[in-house]
């Protein structure tokens, strides 16, 4: 289920919020994930990447709400 929500928003480039656990929000596109990791690219300034632990996210909201939420 986890890589099927994930393969739609990465092969879209639909943008998404990602909730962290701490309570951090941020904003970008879903550029690849693995089993452990998640690649976020925001186009504030110069297009930056994080890498997110997915043990460090808490829910996944795509910006458009074309998809439900996806908790981790």
């Amino acid at each position: 289920m986890q890589n099927s929500f994930l393969d739609n928003l990465t092969q879209s480039k639909s943008p998404v919020f990602c909730f962290l656990i701490n309570g951090i929000k941020l904003e970008g596109v879903i550029d690849g994930y693995d089993q452990f990791s998640v690649m976020l690219s925001s186009n504030h300034g110069a297009a930056a990447s994080q890498l997110i632990m997915k043990s460090a996210i808490s829910t996944i909201v795509p910006k458009n709400g074309s998809a439900a939420p996806k908790s981790f």
